[in-house]
């Protein structure tokens, strides 16, 4: 097997923007002064449905067969389990700081082994760093993957069981939220990992495809159209159907942008294997993309923070706190990842076992982003 060392840095760019979507959203939640003003992020969750994506292609992509399961999953708690204890613990001091309601102690077992997204009516989902559930569902997607991996890579008509997964996620969105309660709707097709499991299986075939030579007929500005065009539609839709009486549901928002986001990871990655340079392969922006995990973790830390400075201020201040929140947010990802992330990883990984028997062969890729 011929060693391979391509870098799928335009991937790694695109990391930034999703997680600044995510941003821009919990701005948009925690700073009521502006939220009209930022309603352009009222669907910025669907950063994570394109995060679990991406995390399927990465991850498949870049593995190999005869790597061990154990040193996969060893790798798994390297990548994700330091910066995510750490951020759980700065999170303890954040309702001594902001005047916010306490932590659930109850419920740091489950925060710690990330399992909080299978305890649903309870206040676990949320605990200490809130948006530490989508990690609950990349460990059980990390859980599941080498399985997955074998499986997939014996079917040649992969094609066909990704067309069939994202059937199969719109019929069970639309029976679920049609027959359930909006709080059991919301857990079952919004945070649940088995639901949520669907985006991450599309990005595993989709890159199976690619690794089999399939490549998009179209280009990346025809993605990102598609994208900006749906994204659109997002908002035009509770206009036209009557039947929707505010904003188009999470699950609902989550399907209709997988069909962009795909196209969106399968053009950039095919640039980067033509060698074509695009913008969001740009040092800059890659480097950005580095610090998108830590960015993602240590976000709506730094919003809760600042949200009590805005009771007795302007809008003009808030738009200034929000500024400065932002800024804080980026320039202190950046801290945690060159200081804590890249050392712990490449410390545990230092710990494990020998990846392979044979360790000639390499598959080089951008690190997964979760």
């Amino acid at each position: 097997m011929p060693v391979l060392r391509i870098q799928l840095s335009s991937l790694t760019g695109l990391r930034f923007f999703a997680a600044m979507a995510v941003v821009f959203y919990h701005l948009h939640l925690y700073f009521p002064k502006i939220t009209d003003s930022l309603a352009i992020f009222r669907y910025g969750f669907t950063g994570v449905s394109f995060f679990f994506i991406l995390s399927g292609f990465v991850l498949t992509w870049s593995h190999r067969a005869d790597v061990r399961s154990g040193r996969f999953y060893w790798n798994r708690v390297a990548r994700i389990w330091p910066l995510h204890l750490l951020t759980m613990i700065l999170s303890i001091w954040i309702p001594m700081l902001s005047a916010s309601p306490p932590a659930d102690w109850s419920a740091i077992p489950f925060v710690l082994t990330l399992t909080q997204a299978w305890i649903p009516a309870s206040g676990f989902l949320n605990a200490f760093n809130g948006v530490s559930w989508s990690l609950s569902c990349e460990a059980y997607f990390y859980l599941l993957f080498p399985l997955l991996f074998r499986h997939l890579s014996s079917r040649p008509r992969v094609a066909g069981i990704a067309g069939t997964v994202f059937v199969a996620l719109i019929i069970v969105g639309i029976c679920l939220s049609k027959y359930s309660s909006i709080q059991t709707a919301n857990y079952l097709l919004g945070t649940m990992p088995l639901y949520r499991m669907g985006e991450f299986v599309l990005g595993m075939c989709l890159a199976m495809i690619m690794k089999r030579g399939w490549r998009p007929a179209f280009r990346l500005q025809h993605a990102i159209g598609m994208t900006a065009l749906l994204t659109v539609g997002l908002f035009v839709a509770p206009l036209i159907v009557n039947v929707m009486s505010g904003p188009v549901p999470v699950i609902y928002a989550n399907l209709i942008m997988i069909p962009g986001f795909l196209a969106l990871i399968a053009t950039a990655a095919s640039r980067d294997l033509s060698a074509s340079s695009t913008v969001f392969g740009s040092k800059a922006l890659v480097r950005l993309g580095q610090w998108s995990f830590a960015l993602y973790l240590v976000h709506e830390l730094v919003i809760r923070l600042a949200r009590p400075f805005l009771a007795d201020i302007p809008i003009d201040g808030t738009f200034g706190v929000a500024v400065l929140a932002v800024v804080s947010s980026i320039g202190l990802s950046g801290v945690l990842h060159e200081f804590v992330e890249k050392p712990a990883e490449k410390w545990l990984r230092s710990r494990g076992a020998p990846q392979t028997a044979h360790t000639a062969n390499t598959v080089w890729a951008h690190r997964p982003e979760k």
